[in-house]
C-alpha cells in the first residue's frame, strides 16, 4: 500500500509538471535503445555511430506490430537509397553537377512515388530518398571510397533497428484489435438500423441520416490507414474491412436514392425499396427481414471478444438475417418481380460482413487461429484511392528546390550547402505527405533549434572534459535521456523528434575532441536551416494544407464524370467496334464504385477535420457521383446490347451519344460561364434522351434524374471548388 502511495504520489507529480505518462515511458525506452545503439556503433568502430541513435529514434514505434514494419521499412528505404547513391556517385566521377541533377531527380521520384503510397510504405520511399542524400552530400573523397560510407550507413542503420527492436519489443504492447473491430461493428450497426427503418417505412432517426452515417464509416476507414502494419493476420482484416465499408456504403447510397428524390416516380419504375405489394403476415416479409437485421444490429453492439462464446452470437445472427434475406427474395421472385437494388446491396453487405467477422475473429486470436474454423486468408485488395495531384505538386517541389540549391552547390563549392541540404531533402520528403506541411515545419523548427541548442551545450561544456572516446560516449547519456523528457512534455511534444535528430546528427563523438566553437555554430545552423527553408518552399511552392487536399480530392471525384463521358465517346457505338483498344476501355464496375466509396470517405473525413461550413451536403455529391456514372455505363451497356434496325432506336442512339459528348464538353469548360453554359445543355440533352421512347423505362427514368437532379448538383459543387 504504502509503494502503491508512492507511486500514485509520483505519478501525481509527474502529471503536474505536464508530461504525458505512457508517452514518458515510451520516450525513455527509446532514448535508452539510441543511446544503446550509439555505443555498440562504436564499440564496432563505424565512422557514424550517432547515425545508429538517430535510427533508433525513427524506428521507435509505441505498439510491437509497428515497431517491426517501421524497423523494416526502415532496412529497405535505406538498402535502396545506398545502392542508387552509390551508383550515382561512381557514375558521377566527382562531377559535382552530375551529383545534384541525379539527387534531384532522385527526390522527386522518391516523393512521387511516396506520396501514392500508405501506412509505412510512404516512409520507406521517402528515406530511400534522403538516404540518398545522405551518402552522396556527406561523403568526401574520391569515387572508389564510397564502398566504406556506404556499408557505414548501413550498419549503423541495422545497429539502431536491432537496438530499437531488442529493448522496445520486452515493452511494447501488441496492437489492440478489439478497439478497431467494435468501432466499425457500431458503424455497421447504425446502417442497419437505417435499413430497419426503411424497411418497416419510417424514415431515418435522428443520427441515423446519410451524413452521420458517411462519418461513422469514415473514422473507421482513418483507423484502417495504420492497422495493417506487422501481421499478416491483421492485412486480411484490414481488406475484409475494406470491402465491407465498400458494401455499407453502396447500402447507404441505396438507402438515400429516394429519401430525397424530388421527381415523380412509381414504385414500378423505381423498385429500390418497393414492399408494398408483399404482406407481412407471412415468414418472408419486409417485416421478419428488419427484426432479423435489428437482432444482428443488437448483437453487433457487443463488445468483441476471442472466446467461441462471444463468435457464435454474431455468426448466428449473421446466418438468420441471411436467410431472412434469401427468403424475402426468393418471395420477390416467385412472384415475377426483379429484386430491388436496395435488397441486393443488403445481402451484399451480410456476405461481407460474414467474411470480415471470420478475419476479426483470427485477428483476436480466437477459436479460428487454432484451426477450429475455415477462415478465407485470400481476401482481395480493395483499389484505393490515390492522390496523383498531390504526388505530382510533392515532386515537382521537392525535386526543383534539390536541383536549385544541388547547382548552387556544384558552381560554389561550398560543403555546407551540401550540409544544408541534407536537413532540407529531410524536410521535403518526409513531411510532404502530411496534412499541413507548412504548419509543421513551425514545430520542427523549434524542436531542431531546441536539439541544436542541446548540441552545443554538450560540445562546449560536457566534452571539453573528456579523456577519452568512451568519455564522451558516456557524457551523451544525460543529453539523450534529456531528450526523451523533451519528447514527453506537453509543450515540446510537437517537434519533440527533431529535436533528438538535430542533436543526435550534431553530436559525433571522435577523440580526441578538437573544440571549434564556431565551426559547431555554424554546423548547427546549417542543420536549421533545413526546416526554416522549407517552411519558405511549402509556403511559396503549391501550398498545401487540409482544406487544399479537401478541395483537390472534390475536383478529382467530380473530374471522373466528363472523363467517363469522353472515354464512351471515344468508344463510340461499342456494338460497332470489333476490339476496343485498351486505353479507351472503360473501367470495370466494381472498380469505380469501391474507389469513388474510398475517396468519399476520405472527403468526408477531410470536411470533417476542417470544419468545411458545407460538409453536410457531401452525402448528396457522393450519391450524384455514384448514380451519374452508374446511369451513364448502363446507357453504354445498352448501346452495346442494341442493335439499332429502327428509325428509332437510331433516334435514342443519337441523343445518348449527344448527351455523352455534352457532358464531356462541360468538363472541359474552364470559365464559370462556360461551365453554367455547358450544364445546362449537358442538362438539356440528358432530358431531351429520357424522352425518348426507344429507350427502357428504368434507364429514361435514371436519365431524366441525371438531368433534374444529379447533374445541377455536379455543376453547384464544381462551381463551389473553383470560387473556394
Amino acid at each position: 500500500m504504502v509503494q502503491d502511495a508512492h507511486t500514485s504520489r509520483w505519478q501525481r507529480g509527474l502529471t503536474a509538471c505536464g508530461f504525458h505518462l505512457p508517452t514518458l515511458v515510451f520516450a525513455l525506452r527509446t532514448a535508452l535503445a539510441g543511446f544503446v545503439a550509439l555505443a555498440v556503433a562504436y564499440a564496432l568502430g563505424l565512422e557514424h555511430p550517432h547515425w545508429a541513435a538517430m535510427s533508433a529514434w525513427a524506428s521507435s514505434q509505441p505498439m510491437r506490430e509497428h515497431l517491426l514494419s517501421r524497423g523494416i521499412y526502415r532496412f529497405a528505404g535505406s538498402v535502396v537509397g545506398v545502392a542508387f547513391a552509390v551508383a550515382l556517385v561512381l557514375m558521377a566521377q566527382g562531377s559535382l553537377w552530375v551529383l545534384a541533377v541525379g539527387l534531384a531527380l532522385w527526390g522527386g521520384l522518391c516523393a512521387f512515388l511516396g506520396n501514392l503510397q500508405r501506412g509505412y510504405m510512404v516512409y520507406g520511399c521517402m528515406l530511400a530518398g534522403y538516404s540518398a542524400a545522405m551518402v552522396v552530400l556527406l561523403h568526401h573523397g574520391g569515387a572508389e571510397e564510397v564502398w566504406p560510407f556506404a556499408g557505414d550507413r548501413m550498419l549503423t542503420v541495422v545497429t539502431g533497428v536491432l537496438a530499437a527492436l531488442c529493448i522496445s519489443w520486452c515493452f511494447a504492447p501488441r496492437r489492440k484489435a478489439a478497439v478497431l473491430i467494435a468501432q466499425s461493428r457500431q458503424a455497421l450497426a447504425a446502417v442497419l438500423d437505417a435499413c430497419v427503418a426503411r424497411l418497416r417505412g419510417h424514415s431515418a432517426p435522428p443520427g441515423l441520416d446519410n451524413a452521420s452515417l458517411l462519418v461513422r464509416l469514415a473514422e473507421v476507414e482513418e483507423l484502417l490507414e495504420l492497422y495493417p502494419e506487422g501481421s499478416r493476420t491483421a492485412r486480411n482484416t484490414s481488406k475484409a474491412m475494406h470491402w465491407q465499408q465498400h458494401q455499407a456504403l453502396e447500402l447507404v447510397y441505396h438507402l438515400g436514392q429516394t429519401a430525397q428524390d424530388s421527381t415523380a416516380v412509381t414504385d414500378a419504375l423505381d423498385p429500390v425499396w418497393a414492399f408494398a405489394a408483399i404482406p407481412d403476415d407471412a415468414g418472408a416479409s419486409p417485416a421478419a427481414l428488419a427484426d432479423a437485421l435489428q437482432a444482428l444490429a443488437q448483437v453487433l453492439r457487443q463488445a468483441p471478444a476471442a472466446d467461441s462464446a462471444a463468435a457464435h452470437p454474431v455468426d448466428a445472427a449473421l446466418r438468420q438475417a441471411i436467410a431472412a434475406c434469401e427468403a424475402l427474395v426468393e418471395r420477390i421472385q416467385a412472384d415475377g418481380h426483379a429484386v430491388q437494388p436496395g435488397l441486393n446491396a443488403l445481402y451484399l453487405l451480410m456476405q461481407e460482413m460474414r467474411r470480415a467477422v471470420r478475419a476479426e475473429q483470427l485477428d483476436l486470436g480466437g477459436p479460428a487461429r487454432a484451426g477450429t474454423a475455415w477462415v478465407d486468408r485470400r481476401v482481395d485488395p480493395l483499389p484505393l484511392h490515390r492522390d496523383w495531384v498531390g504526388a505530382r505538386e510533392a515532386a515537382i517541389r521537392a525535386g526543383g528546390t534539390l536541383l536549385f540549391f544541388g547547382l548552387l552547390w556544384a558552381w560554389t563549392g561550398w560543403s555546407l550547402i551540401a550540409f544544408g541540404m541534407l536537413g532540407l531533402s529531410v524536410m521535403l520528403l518526409v513531411f510532404s505527405a502530411f496534412e499541413n506541411p507548412n504548419r509543421t515545419m513551425a514545430f520542427v523548427l523549434r524542436g531542431q533549434l531546441i536539439g541544436a541548442a542541446l548540441a552545443l551545450l554538450c560540445q562546449w561544456l560536457v566534452w571539453p572534459w573528456a579523456q577519452s572516446g568512451w568519455q564522451m560516449v558516456w557524457m551523451l547519456l544525460p543529453f539523450a535521456l534529456l531528450g526523451g523528457l523533451v519528447f514527453a512534455h506537453k509543450r515540446t511534444a510537437a517537434g519533440a523528434m527533431d529535436t533528438n535528430m538535430a542533436m543526435l546528427i550534431l553530436l559525433a563523438p571522435v577523440f580526441p575532441y578538437a573544440q571549434d566553437m564556431g565551426k559547431s555554430a555554424t554546423m548547427a545552423l546549417a542543420v536549421v536551416s533545413g526546416p526554416a527553408l522549407a517552411w519558405l518552399v511549402y509556403r511559396c511552392i503549391y501550398p498545401t494544407n487540409a482544406q487544399r487536399r479537401m478541395r483537390t480530392l472534390a475536383q478529382m471525384m467530380v473530374a471522373e464524370v466528363p472523363a467517363l463521358a469522353q472515354r464512351m465517346v471515344e468508344e463510340g457505338k461499342p456494338g460497332l467496334l470489333p476490339s476496343l483498344p485498351a486505353s479507351m476501355a472503360v473501367a470495370p464496375t466494381g472498380f469505380w464504385q469501391a474507389q469513388l466509396h474510398h475517396r468519399l470517405l476520405r472527403l468526408v473525413r477531410w470536411a470533417d477535420k476542417t470544419q468545411h461550413p458545407r460538409r453536410a451536403t457531401l452525402p448528396e455529391l457522393g450519391l450524384a457521383l455514384r448514380a451519374t456514372q452508374s446511369t451513364m455505363l448502363q446507357l453504354q451497356q445498352w448501346r452495346r446490347c442494341t442493335i439499332l434496325v429502327t428509325p428509332q432506336l437510331r433516334r435514342t442512339e443519337r441523343r445518348a451519344e449527344l448527351a455523352l459528348r455534352r457532358t464531356a464538353q462541360w468538363g472541359a469548360a474552364h470559365s464559370l460561364e462556360a461551365q453554367a453554359a455547358a450544364g445546362q445543355q449537358a442538362a438539356q440533352a440528358w432530358q431531351a434522351l429520357a424522352a425518348q421512347p426507344g429507350l427502357p423505362a428504368l434507364l429514361a427514368t435514371e436519365a431524366q434524374r441525371v438531368a433534374r437532379r444529379y447533374l445541377p448538383e455536379l455543376c453547384a459543387a464544381r462551381r463551389d471548388l473553383q470560387v473556394q
